[in-house]
C-alpha cells in the first residue's frame, strides 16, 4: 500500500487525480484511532483542489464545531457534500476523480471501531468519480462486511490471487546489494550475497512480507558481520518445522506455515539479543525477562494509559518508565539494542518519544500464546512484574515522601505521579504501609487533611493535572471527599489518629519569617491591580501558555471552598428564594483560608487556577453554583493605606474570547483604616452585597490580598475582625463568613495564627511548593514547539530547585508566547550555567511580558 499510494501520487502530477492517504497504525495511540481519518483526507483532498478546498473553508468558519462532531456528521459535511458540490460548480473536463487510500484497518482499536470505519468509507465511495481502496489483514469485522456484500466494491484476497514470492525474492536482493555496499564495500562483490539466499528468504516468507523485512532488518546492523546475520536467519527459518511440532496441538505446518517461520524468527532473535542483554541468566529465564520487558513497554503501559482515558497527558516519558524499572539512564536503550529489527528504540529517552514494534505481528507473537508459549507466558509474567514494580515503590515510601506525593512535589521514581494511569485507587491505597498512613494522619493540619480526602477521591481517579472546566465533576468529587472520613477511606486505621486535625500546627508557625512586616512585596510593586487576576478567565484559557501552573492540587480545594456553601448546581438553575427569606443555612461554620508564600512563590497563580475551576454563574438569573468572589483591595493613597470593597458582577470570560477586564465596582466605597475597625465590618459587607444582588441567597465570597501591605497594627486589628468569626458558637446567629486571606509570612500573621482553633480554618503555605520534574516537562513540552526535549528535560529539573518557581516558570513561557525565535538561543546560556548563576540569568534573558 505504500508503494501503491507513492506510485499513484507520481502519477497524479500534472493530471486531475487527487490521492488523498490514512494509514492506521497500532503502536501509536493517534494513529489506532479513526478520529482524524476524515479531517486527513479531507485536508489532503484540498491541497490539491481549490474549489473544494474554498468549500471545506466556508463550512468550517460558518460551524467551528463540525471538527468535534460525529465521523458520520464530518465525513457528509468535509468530503461528501463538498466533492459533489465542487464536481457540479466547476465541471472540469476531464473530471476530477479522487482516490482514498486507507491501510492498516486492522491496526484500528476495536470491532465496533473498524466496522464503523468500512460504513464511512463505502458512504465516500459512492460519490461520483471517487474511489477507496481499503487494505487490512482478514480480521473479524472485516471479513463480515465480505460476507454480507457492499455494494460497488471489487475484494482481492492477496493469498489466493496474488503470488508475492517474486516481488519478495526482489526485495531481498535489492535489501542485501544495499548491505553489502553499506557494511561491507572491501568484499569482492560475487561472493556475497548469493542469488539463492534470497530465493530460500522469498520461501520460507510463502508470501508474507513481513518475514522479509524482519530479516533484512535484522541482518542491516552495522554492529555485527551481515553475513553471519544472514547465515543466523536462514537457519532460525529453517528451524521453522521444529518450532511448530514443539508447540502442543501442533499439528504440521501446512497453512501455518508462514507464521511457524516468522515465529522462528521473532524467537531466534529474542535469543540473541538476551544473550547481549543479560549475559549472566540462563537463556530461558533471559528471554522471559526481555520478552516480558518489551510488553511491559509496548503492551502493559500503552493500554493501561488508554484505559484511564486520560484528558489531556496520555503518555508517560520514557525516562521516567526507566526509572520505574529501576534502571540507570542508558540502560533500557542497553537492554533493547540488539532489538532493532523488531523495535523502534528512539536515541533520546526524553519528550514525546516512544518504543513501537515495526509490525504488528510481533505484538501479536508476544500475546498469543499459542505462537509464543514455548518462551513462556509473557503477558502474564509482565503484568505481575509491573504489579509488582508499583507495589514495591508504594510499600517503600516514607511519611514525608507520601506527603509530597499527595500534593504533587517532587517524589521518586516519578512514575508515582501517574499513579492514575497504572493503577486504580484501591491497589495503591493498599500499596501503601498501613504504619505510613498512621504517622502521616498524626502529622496533618486541616488543609493538608483535606488535600489527603482529595488525592485518594480526586487525584488517582483523574490525575493532579486534570482540571474538568466545563462541569463541576471536580468540585463534586471534591465535595464527595469533604464528607469522607480518612479513617473510613484507609484501611486498617479506623479509630486510629486525630479524629479532628488541627487547623494550624506549630510547626506551621515556626516556617513563618516573622521580618516580612511593614515591607511589602518588593517584587510586584504595591500597586492594587497587581493583587488581582486582571479577568476572570474562563475554560478556554485552560491551555494559555503561563498561567497553568502543575503544582497546585490545592486549587482544587480552594475552588470547592469558594463554592457558596459547598452546593454545587451545575445542570439546573436554582429557584430563587423571594427576598427577605430567613438565613437557611444559619449555622454553617465559616471557611477561613490564609495563603501565604512569599513573592514569586505562586500565589496568584494558585487563585487564577482555583477560577478556572469555578462552574460558571450567571448575573442576570439565578446562580448556578457560585458567583465570583468580592475582592478586598488594599488601595495606598495620599492619607496612607484603606480597603476597598469591589465587586465583580458578570460571569467568566466567553468560550473564545481571551481578556475580559474585571470591570470591578466599588460596593460600599473606600474604608479608612483606624484600630477602631468595626467588628461588623464584613457582616456590613454580606448585608450590601446581597442587596446589590437579590437574588443570590448564598453569602458572597470574600478574597483579601496584599494583608502584608498593611502595618502592622492594622494588619493584627483586621485579623482580630477575621479571627472572631473561626469557631463562632451557634447561638450567633450571623451569617457565616468566606474568606481567603494572601499574605507574605509575617510576624503578626504568624502570632495571629497561634490563636486558631476550631473547623473550617485553614492554613496553606505556597513556599516551598515546587513542581516535580515530570509534570514541568510535560507543561513546558505542550506549551513550547520545536526545541530540542533534552533541553526541555534539562530545564525542568532546573526549575525544580527555584526559589521562585511560578515567577520563572511563568516568565520563560510568556518569553515563548512574545519572542519565539530568540528563546532557544536565550535558554542555552542557562542550561549550560552553574546553579547559582542560573536565576539571575532567567530574570535577565527572560524579561516579564505583559499581556
Amino acid at each position: 500500500m505504500q508503494t501503491f499510494s507513492e506510485q499513484a501520487l507520481e502519477k497524479s502530477k500534472a493530471t486531475n487525480v487527487i490521492v488523498a492517504t490514512f494509514f492506521f497504525k497500532s503502536t501509536l495511540p493517534d494513529q489506532n484511532q479513526p478520529s482524524a481519518l476524515v479531517t486527513t483526507l479531507a485536508y489532503q483532498v484540498a491541497e490539491r483542489w481549490p474549489s473544494f478546498r474554498r468549500t471545506i473553508a466556508t463550512v468550517i468558519r460558518d460551524n467551528i464545531r463540525i471538527l468535534s462532531t460525529s465521523l458520520e456528521y464530518q465525513m457528509r459535511d468535509l468530503i461528501v457534500d463538498p466533492i459533489t458540490d465542487s464536481l457540479v460548480a466547476a465541471a472540469p473536463c476531464p473530471p476530477i476523480t479522487v482516490i482514498c487510500v486507507v491501510d492498516g484497518l486492522d491496526e484500528c482499536d476495536g470491532d465496533d471501531t473498524q466496522s464503523r470505519v468500512i460504513r464511512l468509507l463505502h458512504t465516500l465511495s459512492m460519490i461520483p468519480n471517487t474511489r477507496v481502496v481499503l487494505a487490512s489483514r482478514p480480521e473479524f469485522p472485516i471479513q463480515s462486511a465480505m460476507e454480507v456484500g457492499l455494494s460497488e466494491t471489487l475484494h482481492i484476497d492477496l493469498n489466493k490471487v496474488y503470488d508475492a514470492s517474486k516481488d519478495i525474492r526482489q526485495f531481498t536482493w535489492i535489501r542485501l546489494l544495499e548491505i553489502r555496499d553499506r557494511l561491507l564495500p572491501k568484499i569482492d562483490r560475487g561472493s556475497w550475497p548469493r542469488e539463492e539466499d534470497a530465493e530460500q528468504i522469498a520461501d520460507y516468507s510463502s508470501g508474507q512480507f513481513i518475514l522479509a523485512d524482519t530479516a533484512m532488518r535484522y541482518v542491516d546492523d552495522r554492529h555485527y558481520d551481515p553475513r553471519k546475520r544472514l547465515e543466523e536467519v536462514l537457519d532460525l527459518c529453517g528451524g521453522a518445522s521444529d518450532l511448530c511440532a514443539a508447540r502442543p496441538g501442533a499439528t504440521g505446518c501446512g497453512s501455518a506455515r508462514p507464521l511457524a517461520a516468522l515465529d522462528a524468527l521473532f524467537t531466534g532473535i529474542l535469543k540473541r539479543a538476551t544473550q547481549n542483554a543479560y549475559p549472566d541468566l540462563e537463556s530461558e529465564r533471559g528471554v522471559l525477562k526481555l520478552g516480558s520487558l518489551v510488553w511491559i513497554l509496548i503492551g502493559v503501559i500503552p493500554s493501561r494509559i488508554e484505559a484511564a482515558n486520560s484528558l489531556f497527558y496520555d503518555s508517560i516519558p520514557l525516562w521516567v518508565i526507566e526509572e520505574a524499572l529501576g534502571r540507570q539512564s542508558g540502560d533500557l536503550r542497553r537492554e533493547l539494542s540488539d532489538l532493532h529489527s523488531l523495535l523502534d528504540v528512539p536515541q533520546a529517552m526524553y519528550g514525546r518519544n516512544k518504543i513501537s514494534a515495526h509490525h504488528k505481528s510481533f505484538l501479536d507473537f508476544l500475546g498469543d500464546p499459542r505462537r509464543s508459549g514455548h518462551l513462556g507466558s509473557i503477558p502474564q509474567v509482565a503484568e505481575e512484574r509491573f504489579n509488582l514494580m508499583i507495589k514495591v515503590h508504594l510499600s517503600s515510601l516514607t511519611v514525608n515522601d507520601l506527603k509530597s506525593l499527595v500534593l504533587t512535589q517532587p517524589t521518586k521514581p516519578h512514575i508515582l505521579h501517574r499513579l492514575h494511569l497504572l493503577s486504580n485507587p484501591e491497589t495503591v491505597i493498599e500499596g501503601i504501609d498501613p504504619q505510613v498512613w498512621k504517622s502521616l494522619l498524626c502529622s496533618l493540619n486541616a488543609w493538608e487533611a483535606l488535600l489527603v480526602k482529595q488525592w485518594v477521591l480526586v487525584g488517582l481517579s483523574q490525575g493532579p493535572l486534570v482540571w474538568r472546566c466545563r462541569d463541576s465533576t471536580t468540585l463534586q468529587m471534591m465535595d464527595e471527599a469533604s464528607k469522607r472520613s480518612l479513617h473510613d477511606l484507609l484501611p486498617g486505621l479506623e479509630n486510629q489518629g486525630p479524629q479532628d486535625p488541627p487547623p494550624i500546627l506549630d510547626t506551621d508557625i515556626e516556617l513563618l519569617l516573622a521580618t516580612q512586616d511593614g515591607r511589602g512585596d518588593k517584587a510586584f510593586g504595591c500597586e492594587h491591580s497587581e493583587f488581582i487576576p486582571k479577568e476572570r478567565t474562563g475554560p478556554s484559557r485552560l491551555v494559555v501558555a503561563g498561567l497553568s501552573l502543575p503544582w497546585f492540587p490545592a486549587a482544587r480545594a480552594l475552588a470547592w471552598l469558594w463554592v457558596p456553601n459547598h452546593r454545587l448546581i451545575t445542570d439546573h438553575s436554582r429557584v430563587a428564594e423571594p427576598t427577605g427569606t430567613p438565613n437557611s443555612h444559619p449555622t454553617e461554620p465559616s471557611h477561613i483560608v490564609f495563603l501565604t508564600g512569599s513573592a514569586g512563590s505562586g500565589k496568584r497563580e494558585l487563585l487564577e487556577q482555583a477560577y478556572r475551576l469555578l462552574p460558571v454563574g450567571r448575573e442576570d438569573g439565578p446562580p448556578e453554583g457560585w458567583m465570583p468572589p468580592v475582592d478586598i483591595i488594599i488601595v495606598p493613597d495620599t492619607h496612607g493605606l484603606s480597603l476597598r470593597l469591589l465587586w465583580t458582577p458578570g460571569t467568566f470570560a466567553t468560550p473564545f474570547s481571551l481578556d475580559v477586564p474585571c470591570d470591578n465596582e466599588d460596593l460600599m466605597g473606600k474604608i479608612n483604616l483606624s484600630p477602631q475597625l468595626p467588628a461588623s465590618l464584613f457582616q456590613d459587607w454580606i448585608t450590601c452585597w446581597k442587596a446589590e444582588h437579590k437574588k443570590n441567597t448564598y453569602h458572597p465570597q470574600f478574597l483579601l490580598q496584599g494583608l502584608h501591605l498593611l502595618a502592622p497594627e492594622h494588619q493584627a486589628v483586621l485579623l482580630d475582625v477575621i479571627l472572631s468569626h473561626a469557631g463562632q458558637p451557634d447561638a450567633i446567629r450571623r451569617p457565616p463568613l468566606f474568606i481567603t486571606v494572601t499574605s507574605l509570612p509575617t510576624a503578626t500573621v504568624a502570632s495571629r495564627l497561634r490563636q486558631l482553633s476550631g473547623p473550617g480554618v485553614y492554613y496553606v503555605k505556597v513556599d516551598g511548593m515546587k513542581a516535580d520534574a515530570l509534570l514541568l516537562e510535560q507543561i513546558l513540552l505542550y506549551q513550547t514547539d520545536d526545541i530540542p526535549p533534552l533541553k526541555i528535560h534539562k530545564l525542568a529539573h532546573i526549575l525544580t530547585t527555584s526559589s521562585k518557581p511560578a515567577c520563572h516558570l511563568k516568565r520563560l513561557i510568556d518569553h515563548w508566547m512574545h519572542a519565539r525565535c530568540e528563546w532557544e538561543n536565550c535558554l542555552d546560556p542557562i542550561l549550560a550555567a552553574p546553579e547559582s548563576e542560573v536565576w539571575r540569568l532567567i530574570e535577565e534573558h527572560f524579561g516579564k511580558y505583559e499581556w
